[in-house]
């Protein structure tokens, strides 16, 4: 038959994404001799059962695992030596390369032809790119660069960990992904490559879908299923038909096309003979250029401090200590070697111990970034970045969870928030759409991480992130502008600082998880810019704050949970950044920023009983 485009209409009124099918989808298998044959299914759109004339077109597959991937290409992943062959069926025969109808495209796949669960946890896309579960429980993607003839497989991106729970996988779609649990659970997942996001995850789809032994795909949720025995047996072998609506989360009747697939060693199908166009996709943000962004400050396990920053040509720049304690001599550096970076970066220390650092990148939403070649060594040569996508509009924020990782937070253009694990590891949305606003911090507390963020109305929320989960956020206060700045007490409880719209830096901190709600002012300085706070561990927490002067004003704590004294200028150098802060190992902090010509300025620990006492935190604003 011709093929169809099926336009469906939302219940809104707006369109649905548009279903095309090819005329016929190829459905392949490879009986118990070895023998391949292709099927073309007449009606993939509808299910309804019409097949075209069947053809025997290979053999020799029975010591492998055959896999289907777009316009007739076919891998063959070899039982005995774990090799894997690119083959292309032209409609009429094989294609040749340079005698050949096979081309040798990888080795290490045994696993995935022998195993009988590895045979099911590796599938290939609409794109042709191939999706598997390792060893490790980890999604990993291959994406086939260049031609039938000269091309090759992209390296190994981590998508995800904890796969090893699924066993199986079939790709539907551009990005789209069924993983089916023990129990026949089966949920979806979307990746989008552009971005590098899970624009859907893990998404419950259905159950009892280990009642079927292979599930193969024809693009667009058009899904082939081989079912196993069931009822007395009499249905074992079925060829099942389905198709789900994401824009609906519905499926429709499922129909029962063909029956005798029982004995089949593989069946997949042309994952690209039905398509979806028009389904949301996420939309690369316009980022305005800024290159006043904080530094941010890191401590090596040498124990000197490296401050990160983007400079005014939009450079990733490194400035390291040349002498303990001496912040005056820096060694600066460019890093990287591409510009157009943007705001603040965000930067850690490694469980290696190597500095890893990424930042946001004007008119294009795209986090970049690089790892330190040598544990507490040189940048040097300027060297290419690592791409971190994501499509962002805020800066990164980079958090070192217990376990020594490193996890990236970052806000998209429609508010909600995002998680990305550093391993390259694709973004995860962790909450809705919210108002979120670019301005937001993250800091460990315990095992968990603490989010502070404004809303587009200057409300300032926090929420936990622990136990793979955001919790529900909470309002601390509103009239709020800027970055808010938090502390992690030893207790658990959250302190947070604001400027208000006045430009009063204020408080507030939570008691058994809730917070007074009325900010308590820290009164003195009228600000211009976000405050930085730090924690002592002797339970002291140090503020700064750019004033009207562009100078840069600190005040600490007189006691634990007590007020704040006088605001002091201890370096009288102008700031064009906002400060930011950072504790040293040894249990004091810093305070940075970079001046008008660009160089950073530093003020270390200072006598915090010497300061003069003037208010308490009680006072309201």
């Amino acid at each position: 038959m011709a093929a169809v485009s099926v336009v469906a209409t939302q219940a809104n009124g707006q369109a649905a994404p548009t279903f095309t099918c090819n005329t016929a989808a190829n459905v392949f298998s490879v009986r118990p001799g070895g023998g391949l044959y292709l099927y073309p299914h007449e009606e993939p759109e509808t299910g309804v059962a019409e097949w075209g004339t069947v053809n025997h077109i290979g053999s020799g597959w029975d010591d492998a695992k055959a896999l289907a991937a777009p316009n007739g290409v076919m891998y063959l992943l070899s039982k005995t030596t774990g090799q894997m062959f690119r083959y292309r069926y032209n409609g009429t025969g094989w294609d040749s390369w340079g005698g050949d109808q096979s081309r040798l495209v990888g080795s290490g796949w045994a696993r995935h032809a022998t195993d009988a669960t590895g045979r099911n946890q590796v599938t290939v896309d609409e794109k042709g790119r191939l999706y598997h579960i390792d060893a490790e429980g980890r999604l990993r993607v291959f994406e086939w660069i260049g031609d039938n003839a000269t091309g090759k497989w992209s390296a190994a991106q981590v998508l995800d960990t904890g796969w090893a729970k699924y066993n199986l996988i079939v790709a539907a779609g551009d990005g789209v992904l069924y993983a089916r649990e023990t129990d026949g659970e089966l949920y979806r997942y979307r990746w989008d490559a552009n971005s590098d996001r899970f624009t859907q995850y893990g998404k419950l789809v259905g159950s009892s879908w280990n009642a079927f032994t292979r599930i193969a795909s024809a693009g667009a949720d058009v899904l082939y299923g081989v079912r196993a025995a069931a009822g007395g047996g009499v249905d074992k072998g079925d060829l099942l038909w389905y198709r789900y609506h994401e824009d609906t989360n519905t499926w429709d009747a499922r129909k029962v096309v063909g029956s005798g697939w029982d004995d089949e060693l593989d069946v997949v199908a042309d994952p690209n003979a039905c398509r979806i166009t028009g389904f949301p996709r996420p939309v690369q943000p316009l980022v305005v250029q800024r290159h006043d962004g904080a530094n941010t400050a890191v401590q090596g396990s040498d124990g000197f401090v490296t401050f990160f920053y983007v400079n005014t040509a939009g450079q990733l720049t490194a400035a390291k200590q040349r002498n303990p304690g001496d912040y005056d001599i820096l060694e600066y550096q460019v890093i990287a070697n591409v510009d157009g970076f943007n705001g603040k970066p965000g930067a850690a220390v490694r469980a290696d111990n190597k500095l890893e650092v990424l930042a946001n990148s004007y008119n294009l939403g795209t986090y970049r970034g690089r790892v330190q070649p040598t544990a507490n060594g040189t940048w040097e040569p300027i060297s290419a970045v690592s791409a971190y996508r994501g499509w962002m509009i805020s800066d990164p924020v980079i958090v070192r969870e217990p376990n020594k990782s490193l996890t990236t937070y970052a806000v998209d253009s429609a508010g909600a928030l995002w998680r990305k694990a550093n391993d390259l590891s694709a973004w995860r949305q962790i909450s809705a759409p919210v108002g979120l606003t670019a301005d937001f911090t993250a800091i460990l507390n315990g095992t968990a991480v603490d989010i502070v963020a404004r809303t587009n109305d200057g409300t300032i929320q926090t929420a936990t992130y622990a136990a793979n989960a955001l919790s529900a956020w909470r309002t601390i206060g509103t009239n709020g502008t800027g970055r808010p700045s938090a502390v992690a007490h030893v207790n658990g409880d959250l302190q947070v600082f604001v400027r208000t719209a006045d430009g009063v830096i204020s408080t507030q901190r939570e008691t058994n998880n809730t917070f007074p709600q009325t900010w308590q002012a820290i009164p003195g300085l009228t600000a211009i810019g976000s405050p930085a706070a730090a924690l002592r561990t002797s339970g002291l927490i140090d503020i700064a704050a750019r004033g009207e002067n562009n100078l840069v004003h600190q005040t600490s704590q007189v006691a634990p949970a007590g007020g704040f004294g006088d605001w002091k200028v201890w370096h009288v150098e102008e700031a064009a950044t906002d400060p930011s802060s950072l504790l040293l190992t040894n249990g004091t902090p810093i305070f940075t920023w970079r001046s008008p010509n660009g160089t950073i300025q530093t003020v270390k620990d200072r006598d915090v009983t010497a300061r003069t006492f003037t208010g308490q935190t009680g006072e309201s604003r």
